[in-house]
């Protein structure tokens, strides 16, 4: 197990926050506590010990962050899990923390899990949690039940979306609110020497395959234009009947499945496409909570064209292009604009960089260090 907290930088005396986050287990991902770390607060991080992200298991390794600890955990839903309670008991009891930030959903196992804890072993410690839900779910109890306790309580939450945090505020949170994106490290993807696309168009696709990515729909724009090639990245249950469409179509030739990659080989991946595609669809109750591709895409200098659905237009913007969701016809005529209509690549691309700087991991951490000092600061 990794050693929880060495303490803010040489000099700095920072807030005490028990960061939880299970997502934290993907090592680029905690890019934003490294550098809150380096910003003064004394920052301890608990993980999933092992996680699905994309399709794959992911396992946690330290790569260097002692401040961060993995914790097994019991299922594997993103909100019907709970922590080994535990190292959570240790850590709650360890030190008077100046704020907890459950990086989970309110309604969630974790989060009840962790407010108990909190009682038993830090009751008044202020805490924060976050969402990323922009439908308005009336929830079954007792997660109806979690969800109104968690915000009831919470001194404040953040949200990765406008509608999120709309939603909050709806269901009864009274404390502060802050719209803060997923980041990206503009470090690692990065755009390569590309010359605009010429007589035929690499897609690249990168994410989970299932009903809502709409991969099935990429795959019939595909069709309609013997121009494209496409190169799928990703795993998940319907891999088999999307290949296997993939030769119903007559487009087996043309795509590519290259089933799920970690991210570090998608830092050299992503650069060489000449458009990525997000073909998101409406399934119910599910949308697009925000669209991390969109931003690893543009930072790496490539143009997206992604579905209008969710919270994809707030990412893409002015940006990219943006079509109806589900529609085959429009995505590969919009696909085809990047053959057929001159100057377009180059100025989505330079408009894609100049969108990035927003979700920079740097930007992010400071939004976030900036919330931290709201919640704790004295009346």
């Amino acid at each position: 197990m990794a050693t929880p907290g060495t303490g803010p930088a040489p000099g700095q005396a920072g807030l005490r926050v028990l960061r939880i986050s299970h997502s934290a287990v993907v090592t680029a991902w905690r890019r934003r506590e490294r550098l809150l770390r380096a910003a003064g607060v004394d920052l301890t991080l608990v993980s999933a010990a092992r996680w699905d992200e994309g399709g794959a298991l992911v396992t946690f390794t330290a790569d260097g962050d002692r401040f961060a600890v993995p914790v097994r955990t019991l299922g594997r839903h993103p909100n019907l899990f709970l922590f080994d309670p535990r190292p959570l008991w240790r850590l709650l009891g360890d030190g008077h923390w100046d704020l907890i930030d459950l990086h989970e959903e309110p309604f969630g196992l974790a989060v009840a899990e962790v407010l108990v804890l909190r009682a038993l072993r830090a009751r008044g410690t202020p805490f924060l949690v976050a969402s990323a839900q922009n439908l308005d779910k009336r929830y079954p109890p007792p997660f109806r039940w979690f969800e109104r306790w968690s915000l009831s309580g919470a001194a404040g939450a953040y949200t990765c979306n406008a509608e999120a945090g709309r939603i909050l505020r709806r269901k009864g949170l009274a404390g502060q609110l802050e719209l803060l994106p997923l980041g990206v490290d503009t470090g690692r993807f990065r755009p390569a020497d590309h010359p605009p696309p010429s007589g035929r168009l690499r897609v690249g696709y990168v994410g989970r395959l299932i009903p809502v990515k709409g991969v099935d729909v990429l795959l019939r724009a595909v069709a309609l234009d013997g121009r494209f090639d496409l190169d799928v990245y990703g795993g998940g249950p319907d891999e088999a009947a999307l290949v296997a469409l993939a030769a119903e179509l007559g487009v087996a030739d043309r795509v590519t499945f290259h089933g799920h990659v970690d991210e570090a080989t998608l830092v050299g991946v992503v650069p060489g496409f000449d458009v990525l595609a997000v073909p998101s669809v409406l399934v119910p109750n599910v949308l697009e909570q925000f669209g991390r591709v969109v931003v690893e895409g543009q930072a790496a200098g490539v143009p997206v064209v992604a579905s209008d659905c969710g919270a994809l237009p707030d990412v893409v913007e002015a940006s990219g292009l943006l079509v109806p969701p589900g529609d085959a016809a429009a995505l590969s005529a919009a696909l085809a604009r990047f053959l057929d209509e001159p100057g377009l690549w180059a100025r989505l691309r330079a408009a894609g960089l100049a969108n990035v700087a927003r979700y920079s991991w740097e930007s992010v951490a400071d939004q976030q260090r900036a919330l931290y000092e709201r919640v704790v600061a004295p009346a």
